[in-house]
């Protein structure tokens, strides 16, 4: 009766996720020392040295700064993403493009530099963004070598300016061959849908993808690379529909450690210029997409479960609409932890020149990772 009302085949009618635990590293500019922090905590708490991959992970998926934080994690290289991390802001790779440096306030933060700055330049009729992009640019090249080899997959979000919608990059473990990425996409469509773009990450694109996962609008031009028809296309911050990637290990791993750097919300109403407005209503956007990938993983692994709990004859009898029983049956079933700062990290997000800040924030991760772990997700005491 089962493969009859399924329409599939008995046995191995449920294709399972290809992997087991993901890391998700979400975006969030300089306060990404904090997860940096945890990736040192968690290869220390496992004894394991650089080359070795963190055991009980499979793969990485990060956006933005979680990317690039995902890439060393990736390939092992602990050690390495803590010294870049402590010296970064000797290198401050995030610089005011001229014209608007020149209105610097040395009493000013960033942010507000920024935000007077736009008020004198036109920022909306000649300007893409009001950093430089090289300085960031050079740095990832500098520091990420394509033929670096992987111990597990990585994957990060991006966005298509062109088309108005997100595209995911992967990136293939060493000596991995075509059967984990074709199931990789596989396992993307059915979870994000038919359409979805997912691409791999070719050593000629990979900089370039992984900056334009980390280029924030209105902070950076956005990035030229070749979409996936060989066009040349903008792309910026994947954090724009995934800053928390949760969906990327939602379809692909049974299980995911989710990395966030905001703590639960803390009213602000000191809002001091439009680009504090702009940041905050950024910030709103992707605390309600993350609401939702989590409220939605976790409801559709609950689904599954109970479904595959029942028999042949119970699920006759609960529905007659075959397609509905299969979805329930092939959905994704992931269970979450998550773990996240308790107050506001003491870094801003563009403050890559605060060496106390960083230094900090790093710190707070590691001890945070010691001292309260991952969190169980529940959609009743989890808070935006």
């Amino acid at each position: 009766m089962a493969p009859s009302l399924l329409g599939v085949a008995g046995g191995g009618a449920v294709v399972d996720q290809p992997l087991g635990r993901a890391l998700v590293l979400s975006g969030g500019g300089a306060r990404g020392a904090y997860e940096a922090g945890i990736v040192g905590a968690l290869a220390a708490g496992a004894g394991v040295p650089d080359g070795s991959p963190i055991p009980g992970y499979t793969m990485v998926a990060g956006t933005s700064i979680g990317a690039l934080n995902g890439w060393f994690v990736a390939t092992g290289q602990y050690t390495r993403l803590r010294e870049l991390w402590y010296g970064i802001s000797g290198k401050n790779p995030v610089r005011l493009k001229p014209q608007f440096a020149a209105l610097q306030d040395p009493q000013s933060g960033v942010l507000n530099l920024a935000a007077s700055a736009l008020s004198f330049s036109g920022l909306a009729r000649d300007v893409k963004g009001i950093f430089q992009s090289e300085p960031v640019y050079d740095m990832i090249v500098q520091h990420i070598d394509p033929a670096t080899p992987l111990l597990f997959p990585l994957l990060w979000a991006v966005t298509n300016l062109a088309e108005q919608r997100p595209e995911y990059f992967f990136t293939r473990a060493h000596g991995a061959g075509e059967e984990l990425p074709r199931t990789v996409v596989q396992a993307l469509h059915a979870a994000l849908g038919p359409h979805t773009i997912v691409r791999e990450a070719t050593p000629d694109l990979l900089h370039r993808a992984l900056f334009a996962s980390a280029a924030i609008p209105i902070a950076f031009d956005p990035v030229q690379m070749p979409d996936s028809n060989g066009n040349l296309t903008a792309y910026c911050d994947g954090g724009v529909a995934s800053n928390s990637p949760v969906g990327i290990a939602h379809a692909i791993a049974r299980a995911a450690d989710v990395v966030l750097l905001d703590p639960p919300y803390e009213a602000q109403t000191n809002y001091a210029d439009a680009i504090d407005i702009a940041f905050a209503a950024y910030a709103t956007m992707q605390r309600k997409i993350l609401e939702e990938e989590m409220r939605s993983a976790y409801f559709e692994s609950l689904e599954r479960r109970t479904f595959r709990r029942l028999t042949a004859q119970e699920i006759a009898r609960a529905t007659a609409d075959a397609s509905l029983v299969r979805h329930e049956l092939t959905a994704p079933q992931t269970d979450l932890r998550y773990i996240r700062p308790e107050k506001t990290l003491p870094v801003g997000i563009v403050g890559f020149d605060d060496v106390v800040g960083i230094g900090k924030a790093y710190r707070q991760g590691w001890e945070d990772l010691f001292s309260r772990g991952f969190t169980p997700y529940d959609w009743r005491t989890f808070e935006l």
